[in-house]
């Protein structure tokens, strides 16, 4: 099944795919940023920049909005807007979004364009009583140097659940749920998630560890310092034939509309009313 705001995605993620977010391009970094911001701003979350002195074009981001009356849990989500260059021959133009095949090609698309971009759509579309902080970098692909030294002394709300920048399907289409620090809310999440895929037709595997790093997950600013002893769950549109970081980036178009669904379940975490 396509998912409704399949055709808005691809346009938006076109756009975000040729600014060319790259720390060789300071100019598209900053382009970038000023997009999400907006949007953040337009969506009803009070954002925070926190930029670095020698490389002002990339300033961490930090967007919350509070959960509803009654309400006290947030879901915290980790992103970044810079995107990796280009070190080897694509068939296609890898700044021009390209679909063919029922999947779409481009550089950043899957890292983490694409996500990043649902679950903004997604949150926008949904009566969200849960509170939500995103947490932004735009130096990811060059191992986070600045988010490594920034992190540790944010001030964040008590986040009762943090979400993975992306996440992954096999290569047959069934899903792949990487989770840790688990406890009954988040089972009762991995229950509705199988009965998703189930729906689906998709066998369900879930893995206790967190999603691997280019630079290792000891280096991760997010696990290291956000995550620590709080619950984590990595789902997302991604596949095994992504291409993350390499030639031909691409996410299916298969997947947009089950990864919605995953979505709106894990925005509902813990929801329950305090009154």
């Amino acid at each position: 099944m396509a998912w409704s705001q399949t055709n808005e995605w691809i346009e938006k993620c076109s756009a975000m795919c040729s600014i060319m977010a790259t720390e060789q391009n300071p100019s598209g970094l900053q382009t970038s940023y000023e997009w999400y911001v907006d949007k953040f701003e337009k969506m009803g979350f009070e954002t925070e920049l926190i930029f670095n002195d020698s490389a002002l074009y990339r300033p961490l981001i930090i967007a919350k909005r509070p959960p509803g009356k009654g309400y006290s849990n947030y879901i915290g989500f980790f992103q970044h807007y810079d995107v990796e260059p280009i070190h080897k021959s694509w068939d296609t133009s890898p700044w021009n979004l390209i679909q063919k095949e029922n999947r779409v090609f481009g550089r950043g698309i899957a890292d983490n364009i694409g996500p990043f971009i649902q679950r903004l759509m997604v949150i926008e579309q949904q009566e969200v009583t849960n509170g939500i902080v995103f947490v932004v970098q735009g130096e990811e692909e060059i191992g986070s140097p600045f988010a490594n030294e920034v992190y540790p002394n944010l001030d964040l709300p008590d986040v009762s659940l943090w979400v993975e920048e992306t996440g992954y399907f096999y290569r047959n289409g069934n899903h792949r749920i990487l989770i840790f620090n688990e406890d009954s809310a988040l089972s009762s999440i991995v229950r509705k998630l199988e009965q998703i895929n189930s729906a689906h037709g998709k066998a369900t595997h879930v893995r206790y560890r967190p999603l691997n790093k280019a630079f290792g997950a000891a280096k991760c600013p997010c696990l290291s310092h956000l995550v620590r002893e709080t619950p984590y769950i990595a789902i997302g549109p991604n596949d095994d034939i992504s291409t993350i970081h390499g030639p031909n980036e691409s996410i299916s178009l298969n997947h947009l509309d089950i990864s919605a669904k995953h979505l709106e379940v894990l925005l509902n975490y813990g929801g329950y009313s305090n009154v």
